[in-house]
């Protein structure tokens, strides 16, 4: 249990118990009455997003993490299931806590999770996946000017809009983040 005075963005603190990420952290001074410390937190419990104020120099608890390797096999309604690489265990990882990067889990692909006290807390999230294109229409002659998009569904299940040159079979690029068409990857 190590407390700081300086929490720092993309960690976890224990805050009444709960565990939250440190999604941002903002410095705001006074003048002669000292600085604060203004921390935007999800809560891993919820999902929920938050905004803390606290004193500088105030003590958090900041929670220790620790990483383990597990290979994503299936999911259903309620929870997705992976294999810890190690010991060849099942683990579940509840929906709740994976949200929409559900779309972006491959089958057979090999990620991390992040413990607590031997709990999973947290999956780590990629920036970028690549996933290839099921279901795509053609490009229709005349359509393609001025920037054209169609929709087109991806391994996963996911659906994203692309440019009109991008076909059945083809591996792109989605951003995690904000779930766009970032590229095509070259064959």
């Amino acid at each position: 249990m190590a407390f700081t005075v300086q929490p720092r963005k993309n960690t976890y603190l224990r805050i009444d118990g709960k565990i939250f990420y440190v999604n941002d952290r903002l410095l705001k001074t006074q003048g002669r009455q000292g600085g604060l410390i203004i921390l935007k937190l999800k809560s891993l419990d919820t999902g929920n997003n938050s905004e803390v104020t606290i004193k500088s120099g105030s003590k958090v608890e900041e929670v220790e993490t620790e990483t383990k390797e597990v290979q994503y096999l299936y999911s259903d309604e309620s929870a997705a299931y992976f294999m810890d690489t190690t010991t060849f265990e099942t683990v579940t990882v509840s929906m709740k806590m994976i949200g929409d990067y559900k779309y972006f889990l491959k089958e057979g692909e090999r990620t991390l999770v992040l413990l607590v006290d031997g709990v999973i807390i947290d999956i780590r999230r990629k920036a970028s996946v690549e996933l290839t294109v099921v279901q795509a229409t053609d490009a229709v002659k005349g359509n393609t000017a001025n920037n054209a998009l169609k929709e087109v569904a991806l391994e996963t299940g996911y659906k994203v809009n692309v440019p009109m040159f991008v076909k059945e079979g083809d591996v792109i690029t989605v951003n995690t983040d904000t779930g766009e068409y970032t590229g095509r990857v070259s064959n």
